[in-house]
């Protein structure tokens, strides 16, 4: 095994994993808190992860805020470097005071191996899985996405272009109206957004070139809208989507859906990921339907959680 040194906070690298698993997201939400952990061996960075402390009760986390995170390592790093990474990183966290660490993993479908060995070394380490979800996405290829959809999606999207509904890109300018659109979907559901217009601002600010707007305008009225983060050059994920209180008859999300996937495949992604459609043991039945109606698949996203 090659001499590794831990480095914390140096942001040596450009970065591995996805846009989350890197220094700019981890500074965007740690607040100066947390620790965003280096494994360098002849001044190349093979791994990263980073934790920040929540709350005051000893816990850290991987992401503070955020999908996931986790670890994040070059393809070729050897198994016993990442577990010494792992151990290194430990014994940091516990010279801080940390009592008990919690990693949300990237969905099994983004890296299957990354995941299987992830899951692998914290499971060793006496992690334990506290949460488990079923993530649905979708491998990008050359069919259209009409092609990718059941029959009653394919009757909804044809509906929405012979009334004009036709999702496309729209500029970041656009974003307190996708935004309103999107609070507009939520609280009709009786929930809320889980970020402010101002926390997604500062996010479309730190990361112009990662974001991208869709809307599909009804007239003046944006009838539907989504907000899509660009993770990596092989995954685009929608952040958030839905169409406006009133349009149910014409799933105007739909054409928002199949104008998100031809960007996708205009931008040679490989996979679309649309999120989470359960709450742990409490599965959505409705929402797991829909995504499988537009073609996705499910993979696993679990939580882990060891105590110190």
């Amino acid at each position: 095994m090659n001499n590794y040194t831990l480095f914390n906070n140096a942001y040596l690298g450009l970065g591995l994993g996805s846009l989350f698993h890197g220094g700019p997201f981890f500074r965007l939400h740690a607040g100066g808190r947390g620790q965003y952990f280096e494994w360098v061996s002849s001044a190349k960075v093979a791994a990263t992860v980073h934790f920040t402390p929540v709350g005051d009760g000893g816990l850290w986390r991987s992401p503070a805020l955020g999908t996931f995170a986790g670890f994040a390592s070059e393809s070729g790093l050897r198994r016993d470097s990442l577990f010494a990474f792992y151990d290194a990183v430990e014994t940091s966290l516990r010279c801080k005071e940390a009592k008990r660490l919690e990693v949300l993993l990237a969905p099994m479908a983004h890296d299957p191996i990354a995941y299987s060995n992830q899951l692998y070394l914290l499971r060793s380490r006496g992690f334990e899985i506290t949460q488990c979800d079923l993530n649905h996405s979708l491998e990008i290829d050359s069919r259209s996405f009409s092609d990718r959809m059941s029959y009653g999606n394919r009757k909804r999207l044809r509906k929405c272009q012979r009334e004009g509904l036709v999702g496309e890109r729209l500029p970041l300018s656009s974003l307190s109206s996708v935004y309103e659109t999107l609070l507009a979907n939520r609280e009709s559901k009786g929930y809320g957004m889980s970020m402010t217009l101002s926390e997604l601002q500062i996010m479309v600010d730190t990361f112009p070139s990662a974001i991208t707007l869709f809307g599909c305008r009804d007239g003046t009225t944006l009838a539907a809208a989504g907000i899509c983060i660009r993770l990596s050059a092989a995954v685009l994920y929608v952040f958030y989507w839905g169409d406006l209180p009133g349009y149910e008859s014409l799933s105007p999300v739909v054409s928002l859906a199949e104008a998100i996937y031809v960007y996708a495949l205009e931008q040679q992604v490989k996979l679309l990921d649309v999120g989470t459609s359960t709450l742990d043991r409490d599965p959505n039945f409705g929402l797991i339907e829909f995504k499988r109606g537009l073609g996705f698949t499910e993979s696993l996203k679990v939580r882990m959680c060891k105590s110190l």
